[in-house]
């Protein structure tokens, strides 16, 4: 019978009470990537508590420049989007920005719709994933920058002149960028990152929206 009592033992010493690890580990195992027996036995063999747990959720995700894209800014977003307007801000398809989500699943909700917005499971995620001491190899810095620099970017490819943001990617770009800005300030710790930071400032400056 699967999985064994004693495996359903550990598992219970592992969650030490949390649902939220049980939960994770359910879906983490049942997804549709993988085999459960193995992936049941790569939590087994990871140390107690969600830290682990979350990192061997990515561990087992394709971490390309789209997902990473897609990670660092549903972590960093002042305000949730939907699917379809995410895909918009980030200059990403819809398709693209479900399936990056698809390799995460078990700790996060995807919406049946995409105009609905994605959520965290749990609040300790996104935690996690900016506390480098913690995740470190999947710490998410410099998310702040980045998405200004997307904000921006999103700005100067749909904004014309006397027109209001038709949509809530372009009005988020235009009402949160200043504040991501912000926020980066002091804390932009890659030249390269700081560099496209003023080149898209520059480029909105000069785009047809404020001709």
């Amino acid at each position: 019978m699967w999985p064994a009592s004693e495996d359903l033992a550990a598992l219970a010493e592992r969650s030490d009470g949390l649902f939220i690890f049980a939960a994770t580990v359910v879906s983490f195992i049942l997804n549709d990537t993988g085999s459960p027996q193995d992936k049941l036995q790569q939590v087994l063999n990871s140390h107690l508590g969600l830290d682990p747990l979350y990192a061997q959720v990515l561990s087992n995700a394709n971490r390309d420049d789209a997902f990473t894209k897609v990670l660092s800014a549903i972590i960093y977003l002042k305000r949730q989007l939907s699917i379809t307007d995410l895909a918009k801000l980030l200059d990403l398809t819809s398709e693209v920005v479900v399936t990056r989500l698809m390799e995460i699943q078990s700790i996060i909700r995807i919406p049946p719709d995409n105009q609905e917005s994605v959520q965290l499971n749990h609040a300790s995620f996104r935690d996690f994933l900016l506390d480098k001491t913690r995740s470190k190899e999947y710490y998410q810095p410099l998310g702040e920058a980045r998405m200004m620099v997307w904000s921006l970017a999103c700005m100067v490819k749909y904004l014309k002149q006397d027109q209001w943001p038709r949509d809530k990617a372009e009005k988020y770009a235009c009402l949160e960028w200043c504040s991501h800005l912000e926020s980066a300030i002091g804390g932009c710790e890659s030249g390269e990152l700081a560099t496209a930071m003023v080149d898209n400032i520059q480029t909105f400056i000069r785009c047809e929206a404020l001709e």
